[in-house]
């Protein structure tokens, strides 16, 4: 078992600059030996010139990337034997209110997460670190806070790569708000 020690809180913080109407590059501030950037824009078919991720794309490649993140360190904490795993994430989405076409309180309305996870491991310890890795996963608490429904599948894959032994969603491995 791994012993956390204390962690100080910190701030993050980016800036974002025009490129076009369509196009903003996004760059790290707070870590100036490695600064990072990210370009968001939109399918020419929406003006954009298609040379990055839509924002909403970026959302939940961001919320793909923190269950990785979260989830790897939490598995290290509980001795889960983690190989590998890979998360398909897609969005329920209801365009109309950002086009003015009508009024939508939520464009986003279900995120799905399919999750196969490589793991010699029993179904019962993964829906342990399925729900302690969604707890723990600012990404997740923040979708859930507000209001996004979130339907998730997690299935193992045997190490030898033979069936898929799934498992099982329950009502606990659907969050709800």
């Amino acid at each position: 078992m791994v012993k956390i020690r204390k962690v100080p809180q910190t701030g993050l913080r980016v800036e974002a600059a025009m490129e076009s109407p369509q196009r903003v590059l996004i760059r790290s501030c707070d870590r100036p030996q490695s600064v990072q950037t990210m370009r968001l824009d939109m399918p020419e078919i929406l003006g954009g010139t298609n040379k990055g991720l839509m924002p909403l794309e970026a959302l939940i490649g961001a919320y793909a990337g923190s269950l990785n993140v979260v989830g790897n360190f939490v598995a290290k904490t509980m001795d889960f034997d983690l190989r590998d795993w890979n998360f398909t994430v897609w969005a329920e989405f209801d365009p109309r209110g950002i086009y003015g076409l009508a009024k939508v309180p939520k464009a986003l309305r279900v995120l799905h997460v399919d999750a196969r996870v490589t793991t010699p491991e029993s179904p019962k310890r993964l829906a342990q670190l399925r729900k302690t890795t969604t707890e723990r996963c600012p990404v997740h608490n923040l979708l859930k806070g507000a209001g996004v429904r979130l339907k998730e599948n997690w299935a193992i894959v045997a190490p030898n790569g033979s069936a898929t032994a799934a498992a099982k969603p329950t009502a606990k491995s659907k969050s709800k708000k």
